[in-house]
């Protein structure tokens, strides 16, 4: 007869003291015997043997079989192919491009949504930036192009075959963890400064949600379309191109339009390598101290982020859309229209913009800026002292000079243990460890709290507004727009105007990573509430709870789940600013890695520094989402 032994409470109680102890104990003997900081003559130097890779690669650049054969014509293909869509595009008449937009856009019937369409394209000249957007757009199409080219095979290739999926699924995950800075540096060492390793690095970063959006839509085929078709003779081959991807375009378009936002979501990081273009002109205004020209620009980057995303999807065709359907006769009547409009428009000079009035719509923006400057100065500056003096300035001195490094170690992975088990203990152990061997411990604890920082201020707006938009859709409706072009702006935007307000250094870089961090925090916690049961509710109402009850007694334990994959994306969205907090002076990781991009033999400092990225981003994104799950309600059987 088989027995079970079940712990009994006073049991599990011994075992937590005794554990709570040994770690204790631990702690104390870390503390006492361990040293501050990580020593320095621990630095593996894995800076060394990249840095020599960069030099042989800088000696062999143009007789080596693998640039001879393979990068250089790599080079010169991708620097054919932005050079012709910008040239093409320069050489159109400034009206053609809309008129083509909105043709293009019309055939599904939506004219509003045309209409709209047009006049984005044309707000990049009425505020100045006509042929900078022209670069962009050019690096853009390019670089979609590709990222598509490239995605739909390997997304079905993913799809089919586990193997694959297997092997592409960690290289994903990397392509989109580590930071721009990082790959764009051996990009530069392979490909040169310019607008090809922009356009490359642009693919990189692009690419992943075109390839998982592709598998998924594949994945998601319902069995019974395959089986008959199957069953009425069809080879693989037909079921893949008749049935499947047909099934699949809804995602595949989905994939599109990520791949067009994560795209646009490096534009200014790649000016670094110099991409130009509208990224160039927001670098610029970081000089300036412009927050209006700043905007204005962000917006041009909307504009054309729009028009991207609109064209890419009314060239698909899913199934069901409304597309007009035109006869030859009429095609040709509108190619011989479009061909004698460019004509007469290159004829009479209609080819650069004809006015700017970027000055006009800037200046006010400044003006206010400056304005709020001045005048909430008496909160600004003691906030300023605040965060850097007794919390960023003492953060710092407590991971460096007073909590022994072994300490700090022990900690952490003891709380991996509670939150995620042991084998997110050794990993956080290891990770901890290479941090410091690769001598980031000081800029990464500089970097760790900034982030803290920035998160908790963060949740304390995030939270309370998407718990009161949970409760009003119609408001949230009302704000969605609002979120969506906050997410949508550029992040080195953000943090433009607090440069001004709070002067250069990593208050800036904070505040500018809140504003960006909040709207998914507030969008997660608001879909978290709103979808709780409506039968928890009634019955807690039914026993005579209030509403301020019924929140914090059911709607918020309910939510909790949503809540922290919240915190958990605004932690993601925090250290994605890290980059940007360090061009305007924030310091740690995020400054070492501008250097690194800049510097003359930065390639083995920006792999160190993207490691010590790659591994904070883990450990906190997988303790937050081992949170989440511990506090997800048991399935119903």
């Amino acid at each position: 007869m088989n027995t079970i032994a079940v712990a009994s409470p006073r049991s599990s109680r011994q075992r937590l003291v005794i554990g709570s102890g040994v770690v204790a104990a631990l702690l104390i003997a870390a503390q006492v015997i361990g040293s501050a900081s990580f020593p320095s003559n621990w630095y593996a130097h894995l800076a060394d043997p990249i840095n020599d890779w960069q030099g042989w690669l800088r000696t062999n650049r143009t007789t080596h079989w693998s640039f001879t054969v393979f990068i250089n014509p790599l080079t010169d293909l991708v620097d054919f192919l932005l050079t012709f869509v910008e040239d093409f595009f320069t050489w159109l008449p400034w009206f053609i491009p809309p008129i083509v937009v909105f043709l293009v856009i019309a055939r599904r019937k939506r004219w509003v949504m045309a209409t709209c369409a047009a006049l984005a394209v044309i707000y990049p000249g009425v505020v100045g930036v006509w042929e900078q957007s022209i670069e962009t757009i050019a690096l853009m199409t390019v670089s979609v192009a590709i990222s598509v080219i490239l995605g739909i095979p390997l997304g079905v290739w993913t799809a089919l075959n586990k193997r694959a999926e297997s092997i592409l699924r960690p290289i994903l995950d990397a392509m989109q963890t580590v930071p721009a800075t990082v790959y764009l540096i051996p990009i530069v060492l392979l490909f040169g400064i310019g607008k090809v390793p922009a356009a490359i690095a642009t693919v990189i970063y692009a690419l992943p949600p075109m390839v998982r959006l592709t598998a998924l839509g594949i994945q998601q085929v319902p069995r019974s379309a395959v089986e008959a078709s199957q069953m009425f003779g069809a080879t693989r081959r037909q079921t893949l191109a008749r049935v499947e991807m047909p099934l699949a375009v809804p995602s595949i378009v989905t994939g599109i339009n990520q791949t067009v936002m994560m795209a646009l979501g490096i534009v200014v990081i790649a000016t670094l390598v110099g991409a130009g273009g509208l990224g160039q002109e927001i670098n610029q205004t970081v000089r300036a101290l412009s927050p209006g020209k700043g905007l204005v620009v962000s917006l041009a980057v909307v504009a054309v982020a729009f028009v991207l995303d609109r064209v890419s999807l009314a060239l698909v065709t899913t199934p069901g859309a409304k597309v007009a359907s035109l006869t030859r006769r009429q095609l040709l009547l509108i190619v011989i229209a479009l061909l004698i409009a460019t004509i007469i428009g290159r004829l009479f000079g209609w080819v650069e913009f004809p006015f700017s009035w970027g000055k006009f719509f800037a200046n006010p923006i400044d003006d206010f800026v400056l304005w709020f400057r001045d005048t909430f100065s008496f909160i600004t500056r003691p906030f300023n002292d605040f965060i850097v003096r007794d919390v960023l300035i003492r953060t710092r001195s407590l991971f460096n000079t007073t909590l022994a490094w072994q300490l700090i170690v022990i900690a952490a992975a003891a709380f991996s243990y509670v939150a995620a088990g042991w084998k997110m203990a050794i990993a956080t152990t290891i990770g901890l460890v290479v941090i410091g061997l690769s001598g980031m411990w000081y800029d990464a604890s500089e970097t760790l709290a900034q982030t803290v920082v920035a998160v908790v201020l963060s949740i304390v707006i995030a939270v309370p507004v998407g718990v009161w938009l949970g409760r009003r859709p119609k408001v949230e409706t009302a704000i969605s727009p609002i979120l969506d072009s906050l997410q949508t702006i550029p992040p080195l935007i953000y943090a433009i105007p607090f440069v001004m307000i709070f002067t250069v250094g990593p208050v800036p870089g904070v505040v500018a990573a809140v504003v960006y961090a909040i709207p998914p925090g507030i969008r997660l916690t608001a879909l978290g509430i709103r979808q709780v049961n409506p039968e928890s509710i009634e019955a807690a109402t039914t026993f005579g709870a209030s509403q301020r009850q019924v929140l914090w007694g059911v709607r918020i334990p309910l939510a909790m789940p949503s809540i922290i994959l919240a915190v958990n994306q605004m932690v993601m969205m925090v250290l994605a600013m890290a980059i940007i907090a360090g061009m305007v002076g924030g310091g740690g990781l995020g400054y070492r890695s501008i250097e690194a991009l800049t510097g003359a033999n930065g390639a083995g400092l920006g792999i160190e520094v993207g490691l010590a990225v790659v591994i904070m981003a883990t450990i906190l994104d997988r303790l937050t989402q081992s949170a989440a799950r511990r506090m997800q309600a048991p399935a119903a059987q």
